[in-house]
């Protein structure tokens, strides 16, 4: 297999850029808070990162290069580990001996949204929690989704690697190039941002409690709540403005860029975003009903209003909480399980399956049993009465036969453990899914440090799975990716 070894050495000294340049201010942030290893090692990782970055940028001169799918989709892996790696430098050096296999997983915890740990959130340095924060807003749009969004400047075109890293079924091309459309994720991206964090700058949360949980709820990675500043997110304005901000990130961003273009009535009538509304509603419903019902609320505002936050934080793959939902009845619990398994729209910043390719599930069942009672109809798959081409249902079908292929593999390498069934089967789905929730020993909180090294490198490597849904890891595994030149059809 040809692989353009220029393009790589390109590529990777401008992640390498990227991640030293947002180490830079939480170093100051650290400084602020006289936190002087963590911001020392901050500093110094930044400041090597950007000179290491630099001298291979200036060095490498390209041509306008058009990379093959292959190759777009062997970046996009290395590209996150490696961003990965980077990451691990200022969380081990921090100064509060934490272990190489820790580390690297917060790093990857953190570029992937996934928002969970395995050290005491409470004594972790505030720059370092920054870095997290920055780094999963980093991750939540996508890395190289940026990285497309300058491809024009490197000499490159994008669209192989846009293909391959952006979540959900497919990367639609809003604008004219892919390069315009990157530019057009990010600058929704940023004004989201903005937005929340001058609506949470209002409310009871001081600066920087307000940007960390601004990164993390707009990247759907979950909210940063600890001991000191607990209280304050029991807030119904703090919780109100999040949950928004969590559904708007969780909806298709192609949507906005029909508001933009003044097709309101289209983009409301996206079946997609139909029906992510619909499953939240349901869900809520069936929950505070349960609730209700069941006497674990008295109130029912408040049986609705913890049922919704909780439902957005499943489905949207934020994993953040408000309350202690592993004490809620069974019934509600199995629902906000199911939800791991839909996910968030396409080409949004949510992981798991995503609601489109949960709905061409649903019109495949259908289809089955109408081919059960006649089989020799045809009945194709239609969305927005448009028929799905075959080969688009054949990669959806493989790609969710694939997703709990994987999900049963997770459940059993886990399953060394030893801990017990609920514990292991919501681990898997909850690191799959890069929501970082689960039931059992972890309950709602987000801590995994009861597993041992090996096993949180394992979460690591699930994690980045689901990040770049499967395909991405598992091609490295293929013979046949790597003799993509000899290769013959079968």
């Amino acid at each position: 297999m040809h692989i353009n070894h220029k393009v790589f050495i390109k590529i990777i000294g401008f992640l390498t850029i990227l991640c030293g340049a947002g180490m830079m201010p939480c170093a100051l942030v650290g400084l602020i808070f006289e936190e002087w290893t963590a911001a020392g090692a901050l500093f110094s990782s930044s400041v090597t990162f950007l000179a290491i970055g630099a001298a291979i940028y200036s060095v490498t001169r390209l041509n306008h290069i058009k990379l093959k799918y292959y190759e777009g989709w062997l970046i996009a892996c290395v590209s996150w580990v490696y961003c990965s790696l980077l990451g691990t430098a200022p969380i081990y050096f921090c100064g509060m001996d934490y272990t190489l296999a820790g580390s690297f997983f917060e790093a990857v915890a953190g570029f992937t949204t996934t928002g969970c740990t395995v050290f005491d959130i409470n004594t972790m340095p505030k720059c370092i929690l920054l870095w997290k924060a920055i780094s999963n807003w980093l991750g939540g749009m996508g890395i190289l989704v940026l990285v497309v969004a300058v491809f024009p400047a490197l000499g490159i075109s994008g669209q192989s690697i846009a293909s391959a890293e952006t979540t959900g079924p497919t990367l639609e091309k809003l604008d004219a190039r892919y390069s315009d459309t990157g530019k057009f994720l990010y600058k929704v991206y940023m004004l989201m941002t903005v937005s929340e964090f001058i609506l949470l700058l209002a409310g009871p949360l001081d600066w920087f409690d307000a940007l960390i949980n601004t990164f993390t709820s707009i990247s759907t990675a979950g909210l940063v709540i600890t001991a000191q500043n607990e209280a304050v997110f029991a807030s119904t304005y703090v919780q109100l403005i999040i949950l928004i901000f969590t559904a708007l990130s969780s909806l298709n961003f192609s949507i906005y860029f029909l508001v933009r273009k003044g097709r309101l009535r289209e983009a409301l009538g996206n079946v997609e975003t139909r029906a992510f509304f619909i499953i939240i509603g349901v869900a809520t419903v069936l929950i505070a009903a349960c609730l209700k019902i069941t006497g674990t609320y008295e109130s029912i505002w408040q049986a609705v209003k913890d049922s919704l936050c909780q439902v957005i934080s499943f489905i949207s793959t934020s994993g953040y909480y408000v309350c202690d939902y592993t004490q809620w009845p069974t019934f509600a619990v199995i629902i906000l399980f199911l939800l791991l398994f839909i996910g968030g729209c396409s080409m949004s910043t949510s992981g798991s399956l995503k609601v489109m390719r949960f709905v061409v599930f649903l019109k495949l069942i259908k289809r089955g049993i109408f081919r059960q009672v006649h089989p020799h109809g045809v009945k194709a798959v239609k969305v927005e009465g448009h028929a799905i081409p075959a080969d688009k249902v054949s990669a959806i079908t493989t790609h969710i036969m694939l997703f709990f292929a994987s999900f049963f593999l997770g459940c059993l390498i886990l399953s060394f453990n030893n801990f017990d069934m609920e514990t292991t089967i919501t681990t898997s789905i909850g690191f799959f899914s890069n929501t970082g929730m689960s039931l059992g020993e972890s309950g709602c909180t987000g801590y995994y440090g009861m597993f041992n090294g090996f096993s949180q490198l394992v979460l690591a490597f699930i994690m980045i799975m689901g990040r770049l849904e499967m395909y991405s890891i598992l091609l490295l595994f293929s013979k046949s990716f790597w003799k993509t030149d000899t290769a013959r059809a079968i």
